[in-house]
């Protein structure tokens, strides 16, 4: 029912879902402040970018400085609002079949959300809207960006250009970027969550002074029955006390070590990788309801022979990369984006009068391998080619080369 006719900043709304999501008066949906991307570390593959992993994972940091630069911030304005993360980047030949809205009013978050790049998504797809309504699901940045590596399995995100923002069921920035209804507030964490945080720290003094602070967490009725209770009791209820607060630690310390003792090699791996590096969401969850958004298997070597071969036609391309889930970089997109940059003399040879868009698999490959190394071929021609040169010193014949060294032994055999 329609209960509200309001203005809510830059939209014009009739109707209000939630404290973050009305409806225009055509029907469209328009879901206000979403985290779009975050600062921070975040897990790679060595399909996903060409650096050198460990143990096939790569950890990359994602600066401030880069996140909210002004070129960021004005690329992700206008783009696609797309369900998954599409095979290919979204471009005007795809638009139609792959935008279900728009991103708008992009911009960094405050406060407690300066970490966050927020924007409003607008969606006008009618089965788009009923998937926000009913899920609320999680977004993901796609985006071109290049890597700068810092160490073996570490790197540096740089110059982000949006391309879209995916609606995912699990994205790597993990549930802090998704579509909300309620204002952003600081979470306060459990009296179990810090007990459990001090007994795998085994500190002795935290554990005691988390048990000690248990009536912390309690409603004024529930402390006043306590009180009462205590105040009736003996002065056995303190070491009846003492004993139930050591039999709990003991319990809570057996509880986490058979909880890690079940752990799987995996668990084991993701449980140590994000304490290392405290990251929330070290690897995104594959979509299973867009199969085709999950992409090919590509090794890294493979991954960096592409860059490579790119970086000779077009110097200076960047990597397209989703922020949805651990899937492999667009390469194609990759391929075509070089070929498009490069010197038409060395790509239309191998064309045959095909446009580049329309290449795919081995075809795409074959032009645009073929291309590089005729690009690489002449880089080294140039490189090869003979300077003129000039010897010091005056020419001399062989008689007097002959002369001279005849010269040079007679004084020697004088001494």
């Amino acid at each position: 029912m329609k209960h509200k006719t309001n203005d809510r900043g830059r939209f014009y709304t009739t109707e209000d879902l939630g404290a973050k999501r009305s409806v225009t008066p055509e029907g469209f949906l328009v879901c206000q402040d979403v985290p779009i991307a975050r600062t921070g570390m975040q897990l790679y593959t060595d399909q996903e970018v060409p650096l050198d992993a460990i143990n096939g994972e790569i950890r990359i940091e994602r600066l401030p400085d880069e996140v909210f630069r002004q070129e960021t911030i004005a690329s992700f304005e206008g783009k696609a609002v797309t369900v998954e993360h599409p095979n290919e980047f979204v471009t005007p030949e795809n638009w139609q079949q792959l935008a279900i809205g728009t991103v708008q009013n992009v911009r960094r978050g405050e406060g407690i959300q300066n970490d966050l790049l927020i924007a409003d998504l607008v969606i006008t797809d009618a089965k788009a809207i009923e998937y926000v309504n009913k899920s609320l699901p999680e977004v993901s940045a796609g985006y071109e960006a290049a890597y700068e590596q810092t160490e073996p399995g570490r790197g540096v995100q740089r110059d982000i250009v949006g391309n879209h923002v995916a609606l995912v069921e699990r994205g790597r920035a993990g549930p802090r970027c998704s579509i909300q209804d309620e204002e952003p507030k600081m979470k306060k964490r459990s009296f179990w969550d810090r007990l459990m945080t001090a007994v795998k720290a085994k500190d002795a003094d935290a554990v005691k002074e988390e048990l000690e602070s248990m009536d912390s967490d309690e409603t004024e009725e529930e402390k006043a029955e306590r009180e009462k209770k205590e105040a009736a009791k003996t002065g056995d209820s303190i070491a009846t006390l003492a004993a139930t607060v050591d039999a709990l630690s003991k319990t809570v310390a057996k509880l986490v070590k058979d909880a890690e003792s079940d752990e799987t090699e995996e668990e084991k791996k993701a449980r140590e990788a994000k304490e290392k590096t405290g990251d929330t969401v070290l690897e995104a969850e594959t979509a299973q309801s867009n199969t085709e958004a999950q992409g090919k298997v590509l090794s890294g070597d493979s991954l960096k022979a592409v860059i490579s071969r790119a970086e000779i036609l077009a110097p200076g391309a960047s990597i397209k990369t989703s922020d949805g889930k651990a899937a492999v970089a667009d390469v194609e997109g990759h391929m075509r984006a070089a070929l498009e940059k490069a010197d038409k003399a060395l790509v239309d040879p191998f064309l045959a009068g095909r446009e580049i868009k329309a290449l795919t698999g081995d075809a795409l490959h074959s032009v645009f391998t073929g291309a590089a190394e005729l690009a690489r071929a002449q880089n080294n021609r140039q490189a090869a080619r003979a300077a003129a040169t000039k010897d010091f010193g005056p020419a001399s014949s062989v008689a007097a080369l002959n002369a001279r060294n005849r010269e040079f032994w007679a004084n020697r055999s004088a001494r």
